[in-house]
């Protein structure tokens, strides 16, 4: 059954030079980075505090060791600021880091506003619709760059993609990660976490099935008295489909649940401990990945692949979260350092479009490696770079100079 909805007219909120969609590691950086360059920018964010992965879910910070620029002053505040206790840090400082840096740039930022749709004619993008308490108008911008992880936009304008590995399509686990309040307890590690969680379940006499079955369940001290645990994971669900992703929400709760109540019980120096709040967002590892100029292949990354439009080095090994519940919770194989080049983020058939974050151009196990923070924020500050060069070159994003974009990169500290 459809509905045919009646035609209207939209008005123009803004007209800008960058349209950034989507908050997140990229989305921040893109914006911030975008705006540094003296270009108008609009960031539109869904939640209600900017960050994505880094403040809603609390997520590993993996491969900032050969990073510069917007990715390196992150780290090196959390360090400076005593908000990073390697490798776990405190989400809930970073979002007020995260409100200097939009301020200070001039970054001009919607939030709990959703992009609803593409402006696209003859296949250049003119901007987004946006949906907010505003009601409906629309973002005008010489360059979009969508960094909504799930390739949004990209894919409402027509672009080709992927999904899940081959033959069946399955994306790694979909996790979501809950806060225990008043640990008072010693000090963790993950071995320490494993005897305890199994010493828990001898005592219960009820089985369990360990979601995220690393040998270690993931269980980290995120400050003195809190703990942040990222055990609940749902395989077998569609991230890009509401229903699918709803359900996952819900099933991941009542593992998180199921976790809380066993530790609560049983679990040695877990007594005292109070139910916490979840991660607002659900950590999704894989979507969409849009078709772009150049793929990223496991080819390529197992083999140190150079390219001469790269962008960084990216040296996170593959990392893949079980995709059922037959696989091994979690799969990994090393890489040697290779680039990420800049046609991995240039939609095939569209111009004035750019891709950041998880959605760019690679295969199911390239993914898997180049999808951490470092990364995505690295991505994030190319594409500003780029879109620097467009807006004032009157070009496409994909006719800006790339030697140029390549040497810039390297002159803020990425490796090339």
């Amino acid at each position: 059954m459809q509905i045919e909805e009646s035609s209207r007219k939209t008005d123009v909120a803004f007209d800008v030079d960058v349209v950034v969609c989507g908050g997140g590691t990229a989305g921040i950086a893109a914006a911030v980075c975008a705006a540094r360059e003296g270009l108008s920018v609009v960031l539109v964010e869904r939640s209600a505090i900017c960050g994505g992965m880094i403040t809603h879910v609390t997520s590993w910070l993996n491969d900032f060791a050969n990073k510069g620029g917007f990715a390196k002053a992150f780290y090196d505040h959390l360090c400076a600021e005593g908000i990073l206790t390697k490798p776990y840090y405190n989400p809930w400082r970073v979002v007020p880091y995260f409100d200097d840096l939009i301020a200070e740039s001039g970054v001009r930022v919607l939030y709990l506003a959703l992009v609803v749709a593409p402006l696209v004619e003859q296949g250049r993008l003119g901007g987004v619709i946006v949906e907010s308490k505003s009601g409906r108008t629309a973002v005008r911008a010489r360059i979009t760059i969508d960094a909504t992880g799930d390739g949004d936009v990209a894919a409402r304008a027509g672009a080709a993609f992927e999904q899940g590995r081959p033959g069946d399509g399955a994306v790694q686990a979909i996790s979501q990660t809950q806060a225990l309040l008043n640990y008072t307890g010693g000090k963790l590690s993950h071995e320490r976490m494993t005897a305890i969680i199994a010493a828990a379940v001898a005592k219960s006499g009820k089985p369990y099935w360990y979601p995220y079955n690393r040998w270690h369940p993931e269980v980290v001290v995120g400050t003195q008295r809190t703990l942040f645990q990222s055990v609940a994971h749902a395989t077998g669900y569609d991230p890009t489909d509401a229903v699918q992703l709803s359900a996952a929400l819900v099933e991941m709760r009542r593992q998180a649940n199921e976790l809380f109540v066993l530790l609560q019980q049983y679990g040695e120096e877990f007594e005292g401990i109070e139910y916490g709040p979840f991660s607002a967002i659900p950590g999704v590892r894989e979507s969409r990945r849009i078709v772009c100029d150049k793929i990223v292949t496991k080819e390529h990354v197992v083999n140190g692949a150079r390219f001469e439009d790269g962008l960084f080095t990216v040296t996170q090994n593959i990392d893949i979260h079980r995709r059922d519940r037959i696989e091994p919770s979690i799969i990994v194989e090393k890489v040697k350092p290779y680039h990420l080049p800049y046609g991995a983020l240039l939609p095939v058939g569209l111009e004035n479009l750019l891709v950041v974050g998880r959605c760019i151009c690679g295969d199911h196990e390239a993914l898997a490696s180049y999808r951490v923070i470092a990364d995505c924020m690295a991505m994030g500050e190319a594409a500003a770079i780029a879109a620097r060069m467009a807006v004032r070159g009157r070009c496409t994003p994909r006719a800006v100079p790339v030697p140029d974009l390549v040497a810039e990169m390297a002159s803020r500290g990425y490796e090339v």
